[in-house]
């Protein structure tokens, strides 16, 4: 048996609930330490990959459908979108500033795109938007958003909000190659 660090029930629950472990956490040391172990641990026991960043863990999987992460990544890219028309930097105000829940709010359900990217999600309930604040606790649990202050009324994305950016990139890219090879074949 190998010798795991003494957090190694929390760091596998944690992990295998979607959680993000970010560098500041007392668990991301041992995971970033024995992160070769680990790495082997979580592919053989789980058939996941556990990925280890500068700034966080957290674990890969095949499934494509995951639904929360598509959730999310939808609303991430209509506040980026809002933000952007707003002539914002949206990427440096999402890694770096706090949103007030009331003005998200306010900003998502007037966006002119928020009917055919928001029903997609579950952010709509068959018509009735579900609380914002639902939504982002989901995502609190998860190490992707934290809130500012004793109350639910400001959050703040967490540095893992970067996984997502760079999984929209990627996309964005294998979009525009197959949109290129379709150019070049016809």
């Amino acid at each position: 048996m190998l010798p795991f660090p003494e957090q190694h029930r929390e760091i596998t629950q944690q992990l295998l609930n979607g959680k993000f472990i970010l560098d500041h956490d007392e668990l991301y040391a041992p995971i970033y330490k024995d992160r070769e172990m680990y790495f082997d641990f979580f592919k053989r026991t789980f058939d996941y990959e556990l990925v280890v960043t500068a700034d966080y863990a957290y674990l890969k999987s095949t499934n494509e459908k995951d639904k929360n992460s598509r959730d999310f990544l939808i609303f991430l890219a209509l506040l980026c979108r809002e933000l952007d028309k707003d002539g914002k930097d949206f990427k440096k105000e999402i890694e770096t500033e706090s949103f007030l829940v009331e003005d998200i709010t306010t900003f998502l359900s007037e966006s002119s795109k928020r009917k055919e990217i928001i029903e997609s999600t579950s952010l709509t309930d068959k018509n009735r938007d579900v609380d914002l604040i639902t939504f982002l606790n989901e995502w609190q649990k998860r190490n992707l958003v934290q809130y500012v202050g004793n109350s639910k009324l400001k959050f703040r994305f967490t540095k893992a909000v970067g996984l997502f950016f760079d999984y929209a990139a990627t996309l964005a890219n294998e979009k525009l190659k197959e949109e290129t090879t379709e150019k070049l074949q016809n």
